[in-house]
């Protein structure tokens, strides 16, 4: 089986250097772009990027050059690490060019077409992403994720509702 190449926005962020770590070698994804601001486009990711995680920087991708958020990607399927200020435009402007793009940015989470999904929970919700493409033209779409507490909350208690229904959960997160 080939693996689906993927592009990366905001590769050059904390968040964006977590995708890069988790999807290098990963048996069904190929990391074909990397893509960030105007300050890193155009130079070759070990350059570009001022690597934070503990973990080396993965070889695949120390040599790849970072592309400017608004060119095409050679891809289909884009994971984005964006701060949610930027966010917004360019993740509409990929999907209306036919790209999936799967955000962790808060650009999107509250419109009312994009599926904001914990798949263990709520994976039914990736029906809006045909009234996303009807209302907004295109073959591509934007699928959002919760916040980083929300989704592992949501993990938890959803067999906890299925099992024994919940009147009222209080979460305190402390950020």
């Amino acid at each position: 089986m080939s693996k689906i190449p993927v592009g990366i926005l905001g590769a050059t962020g904390t968040v964006g250097q977590k995708i890069v770590r988790l999807l290098a070698g990963h048996p069904w994804f190929e990391i074909a772009a990397l893509a960030a601001s105007g300050r890193s486009a155009g130079a070759e990711y070990e350059d570009a990027c001022h690597w934070l995680l503990p973990e080396a920087m993965p070889e695949s991708v120390r040599g790849m050059t970072v592309e400017p958020l608004d060119r095409e990607l050679d891809c289909r399927l884009i994971f984005s690490a964006l701060p949610a200020d930027v966010a917004g435009a360019a993740e509409e402007r990929l999907a209306g060019a036919g790209y999936a793009v799967c955000t962790n940015a808060s650009a999107h989470r509250l419109d009312p077409d994009v599926p904001l999904l914990v798949p263990e929970v709520n994976a039914g919700h990736t029906a809006l992403i045909e009234t996303q493409r009807r209302r907004r033209g295109g073959r591509g779409f934007i699928a959002a994720n919760p916040n980083c507490s929300a989704a592992p909350l949501g993990i938890v208690l959803k067999p906890l509702q299925d099992a024994f229904g919940l009147r009222r959960v209080s979460v305190v997160t402390m950020q």
